[in-house]
């Protein structure tokens, strides 16, 4: 009998990992946000080492990769990979009509993910930071024209500037301002993206490579309000 083919047995892997219900329910929570550990242990109901063996088999399956928290280093938070077709294709949708994208500083990521936001869908997106910095990086403007998206009027600003209109989802795109606590009610998702930090072209594009994948998913999933 022949061996089955690499793509053959990496299908088989996949199925094998998410033919069990409480590893098809972490997929599922992970559909749209990362989230720690903790949080899909409380979400699945699991306790921490149950938790942590499933976690295992996904990753052994390559569906989820794990990553340092930015903010708080004892942190680790748990994503989907964004090229798996198996991820993208869940039915399950979520209200995204007006959304607010958010970081520390409001200076690159949420300005650039408020930006492909509108620029896919349609619909409205703002951002805002806990800490504005005085403007948004020219890097950040400048990785966003080449790609077609216009920042050179945007300008950070902080959550008291977005607090009186409401958006119906909150993404935020920085470990350190989820961290640091949202004090907006709306539905909250996170992403998270590594800081673009320094003078480095290479940041800024592989940040806005990533939002425009995450973005793209998103809008995929979502429905307007």
């Amino acid at each position: 009998m022949a061996t089955p083919s690499p793509s053959v047995q990496r299908r088989a892997a996949v199925h094998h990992a998410l033919g069990e219900p409480h590893r098809l329910a972490i997929v599922d929570a992970l559909r749209f946000s990362d989230r720690t550990p903790s949080e899909l242990a409380a979400m699945t109901g699991l306790g921490s080492n149950l938790t942590a063996f499933h976690l295992n088999v996904l990753d052994d399956a390559g569906l989820i990769t794990r990553t340092p928290s930015e903010g708080d280093a004892r942190r680790r938070y748990i994503q989907l990979r964004p090229d798996l077709d198996v991820a993208l294709r869940l039915r399950s949708t979520i209200t995204a009509h007006d959304v607010l994208f958010v970081c520390t500083h409001n200076s690159a990521r949420s300005q650039l993910a408020a930006a492909l936001w509108q620029h896919r869908t349609g619909r409205p997106a703002r951002s805002a930071g806990h800490d504005p910095a005085p403007e948004v990086h020219r890097l950040a403007v400048d990785v966003a024209a080449e790609h077609g998206l216009d920042l050179s009027a945007a300008r950070p600003q902080g959550f008291a500037a977005v607090a009186d209109e409401p958006a119906d989802l909150i993404v935020s795109v920085c470990d350190r301002v989820r961290e640091a606590g949202l004090p907006l009610d709306a539905p909250t998702l996170h992403w998270s993206i590594p800081d673009p930090v320094g003078d480095r072209r290479d940041r800024f594009e592989a940040a806005y490579e990533q939002l425009a994948e995450r973005v793209a998913a998103l809008a995929s999933l979502a429905r307007a309000a």
